[in-house]
């Protein structure tokens, strides 16, 4: 109990400052131990896949459900989103379907964030994925805005997961 009242405060600083998978993922611990996990090695080029952020999944409006051309470009396509994995299934070493948030253990003990702020991933192929609730990650896959419901909360996308590795801070353009 004392653990989820000192989190509490910095998940919502987290939120106010903005990308909390980008602040927190910058916290987490090394992630060396997780393997890359998901398709071949010849699919796992990230360089050439675009990166989303939840700065621009956020940008769906919920009331609406419109979403801006800089969003709308995605959907359809294959991109890598950082975040953390909730499972959807009953497991505590892999899973082929799981809720990416951004930030650990959303959905879980707090309450959920807001559906434009997760994404639901479906492996491809029913491929299995190891996870751990604090280990940040890249999710890649086909992303569609689509609304989905689970046992935990409704999400504004949908993403068909081809790869799924550990978190590494993109390399800033110089």
């Amino acid at each position: 109990m004392k653990f989820m009242l000192r989190m509490i405060p910095v998940i919502v600083l987290c939120l106010l400052l903005g990308s909390p998978a980008l602040h927190v993922c910058q916290l987490a611990a090394p992630l060396e131990r997780l393997p890359n996990l998901g398709l071949p090695s010849a699919y796992a080029n990230s360089a050439k896949v675009p990166s989303v952020m939840w700065e621009e999944l956020q940008q769906l409006d919920l009331k609406t459900g419109k979403a801006p051309a800089s969003l709308m470009r995605f959907d359809g396509t294959i991109v890598r989103v950082p975040g953390f994995v909730i499972p959807l299934e009953d497991t505590d070493q892999a899973v082929s379907e799981f809720l990416l948030v951004p930030y650990p253990l959303a959905c879980i003990h707090v309450p959920a964030p807001p559906p434009n702020l997760i994404v639901h991933v479906k492996m491809d192929k029913g491929k299995k994925v190891a996870f751990d609730f604090y280990a940040p990650v890249w999710a890649q896959g086909r992303l569609k805005i689509q609304t989905t419901q689970n046992m935990y909360t409704d999400s504004s996308y949908f993403m068909n997961g081809l790869l799924v590795e550990p978190y590494k801070p993109e390399k800033k353009a110089r």
